[in-house]
């Protein structure tokens, strides 16, 4: 018994004494960043930020439906551009026991128009669309947020903006209840 506690003790000492020193090679001057990786980052710092305008209605609960759970993806392919998927989950406690209600195609737009210009786009009562919302203003708020790096010119600006779909799913506590819709991300309604 006392010599395994003896060759435990040296073992642990050779252990910690004899040091192996594992430089990293990596040094991170050296690596460039592509402008894609750039705005990937800018397009997940913009969304992760605009979450909070939807959560709790964001602070009307009368205007929109109550989401306990945001999350969003973001990619980009040689051949589609960007593509931005977006998943709300309705709050469950809400909408199975205090509240029935089956989302519509207005309510896509609807945290579409929250996340990016903090506007619902369809009035209190009615329902219908209003006139808050335009192409133009998607377009400058993405323009002026998410793709404000030099050396990119506002004509490519514009096309990256008109390329980039967007998806939008709204997940209901009942799966069958739940729905998606999508376009391009500046498009006024999505479909």
């Amino acid at each position: 018994m006392e010599i395994c506690k003896i060759l435990r003790i040296l073992i642990v000492i050779i252990f910690f004494t004899s040091s192996t020193h594992v430089k990293s090679e990596i040094n991170l001057l050296d690596k460039k960043v592509s402008a894609v990786d750039l705005i990937l980052l800018k397009y997940e710092i913009f969304l992760t930020k605009s979450f909070n305008r939807l959560y709790k209605g964001g602070g009307v609960p009368q205007t929109m439906i109550l989401y306990q759970y945001i999350d969003s993806t973001v990619k980009y392919t040689e051949e589609n551009g960007f593509f931005v998927n977006i998943y709300a989950h309705m709050d469950r406690i809400r909408y199975t026991k205090i509240k029935k209600y089956s989302p519509k195609i207005s309510d896509c737009n609807a945290v579409r128009n929250k996340i990016f210009l903090n506007k619902v786009g369809y009035d209190f009562f009615t329902q219908k669309k209003n006139n808050f919302v335009s192409e133009s203003e998607l377009t400058d708020i993405i323009a002026n947020r998410i793709l404000s790096l030099s050396g990119i010119s506002v004509e490519d600006k514009e096309k990256l903006i008109n390329d980039t779909q967007i998806e939008i799913k709204i997940i209901h506590p009942n799966k069958f209840n739940s729905i998606e819709c999508r376009g391009r991300i500046n498009q006024v309604e999505l479909f």
